[in-house]
């Protein structure tokens, strides 16, 4: 923060709330430049008392008495006051502004974003653990998958297996208007729909006012159904790609899934502190051009998906992203989420995605459910 100028931080949005306190309160977490931060709660500061390991918990009636309070530690006026102006609403920012009377106010999300991009150990072991429940979640789908089932159905027998075992049913995402359910089965053409959200599959949804996901079609013997659900763990997410099909894939899909797997363990090793995002990105694309398949990667004609991967942890979409021109540089303790797939018009997604943790000597991954497509049922 000294840094970049700051001398304080107001954070409020639930994410970075969790991550600051481990808790998630209605209220205000302030955090000087130097000094011990303040946590301000609107809403039972006895509970956040006993859930949070921060030393300084106050109750807060209203927003107004802020500066009285923060006066009482000694802290009064803010050279530049940073808040997470990529998420924070524009009326809540006045407001703030009005109150706390900074003489300048910047944006603090991409320190913050910076700082939650490197996992310690322990986030990195509760993803690991999301990884495991990962896993059985594809195990469920593909003992729960069968001609004639609707996508939903399908849908609800992996999120009752998920939720018996404490599954959170929320998925965060930080980008405006990225309203993602926990994940999709979507399945044949209405996969290759896409839809407002920006991933490499569609789907249609139940209903237009979230067209997005899994649907009231009917899954079909020999077309392709296409996992892509996200575990949670204490809070930190994995997010796992699989394609499932009723018999055989036809040739043309076979092919382009086979492809897939190819760009991913390809990724896989290059998945190493020092190289570059937009490299991996490069690397995918000269294997789908060689593959015949580079008008399908990711989408199809104007409709693909701006990126291969992400970055993964408490939101669904940290940083970095693998995009053409993405300019991040892998440090350890990052964790990407990769995901090549392609898409068919008409016919369906393909594809498989795997999470990995950027270690000094290599990647260690986190997911491991087997890359089998066929389910066979007579």
């Amino acid at each position: 923060m000294g840094a970049e100028g700051f001398d304080a931080a107001l954070v409020v949005q639930n994410a970075d709330l969790y991550y600051f306190c481990g808790t998630v309160p209605q209220g205000y977490l302030f955090v000087p430049e130097s000094g011990e931060p303040v946590l301000f709660v609107r809403k039972n500061p006895e509970r956040i008392r006993e859930e949070s390991p921060l030393g300084k918990i106050i109750p807060l009636d209203k927003p107004r008495d802020l500066p009285g309070l923060l006066s009482g530690f000694g802290i009064a006026g803010f050279n530049r006051l940073g808040m997470e102006l990529d998420v924070l609403p524009v009326n809540h920012f006045v407001r703030l502004r009005e109150i706390l009377r900074p003489r300048d106010t910047a944006d603090i999300s991409p320190l913050i974003q910076s700082l939650r991009s490197i996992k310690s150990e322990f986030e990195i072991s509760a993803m690991m653990t999301a990884g495991l429940f990962s896993d059985r979640m594809i195990a469920a789908s593909r003992a729960a998958l069968r001609e004639g089932m609707k996508e939903v159905e399908l849908s609800a027998a992996v999120e009752a297996a998920a939720r018996s075992e404490g599954h959170q049913g929320f998925v965060r995402m930080r980008a405006f208007n990225q309203e993602v359910y926990w994940g999709a089965v979507v399945s044949g053409r209405d996969a290759a729909e896409m839809n407002f959200i920006d991933f490499a599959e569609g789907g249609r949804g139940v209903c237009l006012a979230l067209p997005s996901g899994a649907g009231l079609r009917r899954i079909l013997r020999g077309e392709p159904v296409l996992y892509d659900y996200v575990a949670v763990h204490k809070g930190y997410f994995t997010d796992q790609s699989r394609t499932m099909c009723l018999a055989k894939l036809p040739a043309e899909l076979d092919r382009a899934y086979r492809l897939s797997v190819e760009i991913l363990e390809s990724i896989e090793a290059m998945l190493r502190p020092g190289v570059t995002v937009h490299e991996l990105y490069a690397r995918a694309e000269r294997i789908a051009e060689s593959g015949g398949l580079a008008g399908h990667l990711q989408g199809f004609g104007k409709n693909r998906a701006g990126f291969l991967g992400h970055g993964i942890g408490l939101e669904l979409d940290e940083i970095p992203a693998v995009t053409p021109k993405g300019k991040t540089t892998l440090q350890a303790g990052m964790v990407l989420a990769i995901e090549p797939k392609f898409m068919f018009p008409g016919l369906g997604v393909v594809g498989v995605e795997d999470n990995y943790v950027i270690r000094p000597s290599g990647p260690e991954k986190l997911t491991g459910a087997p890359y089998d497509v066929e389910v066979d049922r007579i």
